[in-house]
């Protein structure tokens, strides 16, 4: 028997949610055995990169204007990241192959 349009939706839908499970699993299990390291080399690549932390301004109990951070999750500044490697990327020469290929367990 034919699905209908409505159950091949449902379908794509159950998939993508199993996809996106499978993803979060995967970043959950990553933060847990490689989690400090993903973040040095984030903090490295803002450096390089002149990107910096999202503040602004505001005034505390006394009147005086202090920063604070307003992206506190990071959301923007690790979209501005991609968005700078990807031009870094895309304005050079393609790779033939990567610069430092998958490390091999002897």
């Amino acid at each position: 028997m034919r699905m209908t349009t409505s159950q091949l939706r449902a379908k794509q839908i159950a998939d993508l949610q199993a996809q996106q499970a499978a993803y979060e699993r995967k970043v959950e299990e990553a933060l847990k055995s490689a989690g400090y390291a993903r973040c040095a080399v984030v903090e490295d690549l803002y450096e390089l990169m002149g990107i910096e932390a999202s503040q602004r301004k505001r005034k505390n109990r006394n009147g005086e204007i202090i920063q604070v951070l307003s992206d506190r999750d990071e959301s923007d500044r690790t979209a501005r990241l991609i968005e700078a490697v990807s031009s870094l990327l895309n304005s050079s020469e393609p790779l033939s192959a990567p610069l430092f290929p998958p490390a091999t367990s002897a």
